[in-house]
């Protein structure tokens, strides 16, 4: 009988997930040629091509997405089977803070896991500035996900996010360029600031919303463009990275992608903190 293998295949959605064979060594605590050579042994296993390099991630082929279904379901399942068995079953209330872009894009489908795992848990998940939730920990939240410019030894860190420029290229004609931005103290907004006056190209604020699916209808509605985390950028919103005279737009850099867990917090608190750290 023919057996896929649980440990390749969470290699392979994390792969899809983070979008780089190092990022997914770096989650699995594997080197990336070890996560490549997996991958390959499934694709031989399954005699199909599952993965097809785009630009400088990967996408699925057709047969490569109804095995990402499947592979989903079957990790759920082989977590929430591991979950019956524990000594003692995880309950509580637990306080999650995560930066609104997170929220929307990489959390929904962990989250939906864990509470199928974890049924007996209750989550309470509130989004706002990394600023803000480094600011509550303790007081408001019991686990935080956020964004450091620099981690400290309190940190944990998830991932290293690549910061792009999205919006219309269109915009890029105005001599002073459309911003589309979160309120002051969000390290984006202080990264494209910066960028763009590290080479004196004029800039206005034509909007500002601490939520990001405002700040994902204000780009869709040409009001500006902005810098996101590469991760999170919305499938129906462009990258851009050139200026209208042809000149590079200068990159914004990278960030730390950070979770904290308060002191004192609960089994099911730290339950979730070790499931986020696993799986993101």
């Amino acid at each position: 009988m023919k057996h896929l293998s649980l440990e390749a295949l969470r290699s392979f959605t994390a792969v899809i997930e983070l979008g780089s064979m190092t990022a997914a060594g770096e989650r699995m605590g594997r080197s990336q040629p070890a996560i490549s050579l997996q991958l390959k042994k499934l694709e031989q296993q399954v005699g199909v091509e599952l993965l097809t390099r785009h630009g400088s991630g990967f996408a699925l082929t057709a047969e490569g997405g109804v095995l990402f279904d499947y592979a989903q379901r079957l990790l759920a399942l082989n977590d929430q089977a591991w979950a019956q068995f524990e000594p003692q079953q995880v309950s509580g209330k637990v306080r999650l803070g995560i930066t609104s872009e997170f929220a929307s894009s990489l959390l929904p489908k962990v989250l939906g896991q864990f509470a199928q795992v974890y049924p007996q848990v209750t989550l309470q998940v509130t989004s706002a500035l990394s600023k803000d939730l480094l600011a509550g920990l303790g007081q408001q939240f019991d686990v935080i996900l956020a964004l450091r410019e620099q981690t400290n030894k309190s940190d944990v860190l998830i991932q290293r996010e690549e910061l792009v420029w999205v919006g219309s290229s269109a915009l890029m004609e105005q001599p002073s360029l459309p911003l589309v931005v979160a309120p002051e103290g969000c390290i984006y907004r202080r990264r494209a600031e910066q960028s763009l006056q590290r080479i004196h190209h004029p800039y206005r604020i034509t909007y500002t919303n601490t939520d990001f699916s405002g700040l994902t209808a204000a780009l869709h509605s040409g009001l500006g463009i902005t810098v996101l985390a590469r991760s999170t950028v919305p499938e129906t919103i462009s990258i851009i990275d050139t200026l209208a005279d042809g000149r590079r737009l200068p990159q914004p850099g990278s960030v730390n992608v950070i979770m904290r867990l308060a002191g004192g917090a609960s089994s099911a608190a730290a339950q979730l903190a070790d499931y986020l750290q696993a799986r993101i």
